[in-house]
């Protein structure tokens, strides 16, 4: 690519980033975090297909060939799964309400994947740098504002007030932790910059200070382990690389400790083990029955919420309750594997193999401390480990995608600086001042131009179905309620929602006929048949049948008879 389109990409990809860590729309959508991430990340994904696009010779070449064709085994299972799987397409396609991690947004974060896998530049990794710091930055200082009680905004929040923009303590906590983790790095090639090694040091403490408020352990263990890897290839390329090997023993018996600890076992036990692990024992089991189950097409993308009550043993219908459940495995690799069974959890997996063995090649090959680089492998395994126990919260899982490209379009150009020959470099006369050129080609804007209105008309539905249907809350315009309530895409909270809404309002007759519409268009949705066998105007026939749905929706519900 010229330098122009290699600036672009630079823009997008670090501008995506960034604004879909701190764009928060509480006053404007009823999710006001998922789907206003959605949206930046759908404009940010298609925007840098329309680049790509109006430069694809890339893909005639083969040193992107693997990546490319894993990506793309990546996007075909997901479309095979939107069809074959049978959910509700709507939320196939948007994802479930609170989440958000439909097809379009695995569509999108596959986008941003290539774009920084083809696009790479230095100057890529420079603004993935300050876009990172920045983000984090920002989230801090929001966070004190947090710890302080100076919220401005009043968040429906049952857990730490200290939530960022990412709607809960441990996403802050997590996110957090990786942006120290890269402040870490950075320092270790500053010691000899007093002032710049104070500015990280600060950064640093600042986070694990916030990180702290969160009542969150997550960023802790995020920050422990990244900082662990940081230090280890620190030491590898100082005069103390003799303690190399003692280095990566000590890590080693510190990841095993940790994770053992977290599971109640070991000397760290007491400290790191929460209830919370024996619940998140429960959603992994539930979503690896899902795939199980469901081994080719899974259970539909986003739709583990559907199944979970179906899924769960018994033990974990009785542990917390019956009415406690989750719409997240939390664990990326188990929800892939109930998404889309066997194939999309393999592919995934391939996917991140590969940002694995780009992170060891280089490593191998240098015998310098990089600075930068480092610091996003340790973000990258820092994430990774973060996935295990959590979910694809999107202003995560943004990051967490366009460095694991990152990573892979290093190593691609890395290597070709040692003498590859693949690589077309700047050479003399026409080429050089090509390459040299900063204004986009025509063909360059047009495709930019179009990826923004695919990306936009793609997520602006949903995006104004969540902004009428806050509009509408309180109101009495039962008219608009209505309306909204049958508003295109569907969504089963909304509908479910505004029908109690107008049971309030001795609106029998409409509440019925629209509980009854949620229930065609979203039979696995337990909540729906639970508001059709309580609604007081219900025949007996549609209780008797709701009661059975509900049933089958949860067999191991000791309330349900």
């Amino acid at each position: 690519m010229r330098r122009s389109e290699l600036t672009a990409l630079s823009k997008l990809l670090a501008g995506t980033a960034f604004l879909a860590t701190i764009f928060v729309t509480p006053w404007y959508t009823i999710d006001p975090i998922n789907v206003p991430k959605l949206g930046i990340i759908s404009l940010g994904g298609f925007m840098c297909l329309g680049v790509l696009g109006a430069n694809r010779k890339f893909l005639t070449q083969a040193r992107f060939r693997t990546t490319l064709v894993c990506v793309l085994l990546f996007i075909l299972d997901l479309f095979l799964v939107f069809f074959i799987a049978g959910t509700n397409p709507t939320q196939e396609f948007f994802g479930a309400y609170g989440r958000s991690t439909g097809l379009l947004a695995y569509l999108s974060l596959s986008l941003l994947f290539v774009a920084a896998v083809v696009g790479y530049s230095d100057e890529l990794l420079e603004k993935i740098k300050k876009a990172l710091l920045l983000a984090g930055a920002v989230s801090l200082l929001y966070g004190l504002i947090q710890v302080l009680g100076m919220d401005p905004i009043k968040w429906a929040n049952q857990y730490s007030p200290v939530i960022g923009f990412l709607g809960n303590p441990n996403f802050q906590s997590s996110f957090l932790g990786l942006s120290a983790v890269l402040s870490l790095a950075l320092m270790l090639g500053a010691l000899k910059n007093p002032l710049i090694l104070f500015g990280y040091a600060t950064y640093q403490l600042v986070s694990l200070f916030v990180i702290v408020k969160t009542n969150s352990q997550q960023g802790l263990l995020v920050f422990a382990g990244g900082a662990g890897v940081v230090l280890v290839l620190w030491i590898r390329t100082t005069r103390f690389k003799f303690l190399a090997i003692p280095a990566y023993v000590i890590s080693g018996c510190g990841f095993v400790v940790v994770t053992v600890g977290t599971l109640n076992s070991g000397p760290l036990a007491s400290l790191l083990y929460k209830d919370s692990v024996t619940y998140r024992g429960d959603y992994w089991r539930a979503g690896v029955k899902m795939g199980l189950e469901n081994p080719i097409f899974g259970v539909g993308l986003d739709s583990y919420g559907d199944w979970y009550r179906r899924a769960r043993s018994v033990e974990a219908t009785l542990r917390r309750g019956p009415e406690i459940t989750s719409n997240a495995a939390h664990n990326v690799v188990i929800d892939f594997f109930a998404y889309g069974g066997f194939p999309l959890a393999i592919i995934y997996i391939s996917l991140m193999f590969l940002v694995l063995r780009s992170c060891y090649l280089v490593i191998k090959r240098a015998n310098t401390y990089n600075p930068l680089f480092i610091g996003l492998v340790a973000v990258w395994v820092a994430y990774q480990a973060q996935s295990i126990i959590s979910l694809n919260q999107l202003g995560l899982a943004v990051w967490g995608w366009i460095i694991s490209g990152l990573i892979i379009g290093y190593e691609i150009n890395s290597r070709d600086k040692q003498g590859g020959n693949e690589v077309a470099h700047a050479g003399k006369g026409k080429s050089a001042i090509k390459n040299g050129k900063k204004e986009l080609a025509p063909l360059t804007v047009v495709g930019t131009f179009l990826g923004l209105v695919a990306g936009a008309v793609l997520v602006m539905p949903t995006v104004i179905a969540s902004s009428k249907h806050k509009s509408v809350l309180g109101s009495s315009r039962i008219q608009s309620i209505i309306d909204v309530a049958y508003s295109w895409p569907t969504d089963p909270l909304r509908m479910g929602q505004l029908a109690l809404i107008l049971q309030e309002n001795k609106l029998g007759a409409e509440s019925l006929t629209l509980i009854t519409e949620a229930t065609k268009k979203f039979p696995s949705e337990f909540k729906i048949w639970q508001i059709m066998a309580q609604a007081p105007n219900a025949t007996k026939a549609q209780v008797a049948e709701a009661k059975l749905q509900m049933k089958r929706l949860d067999p191991n519900n000791p309330n349900l008879k």
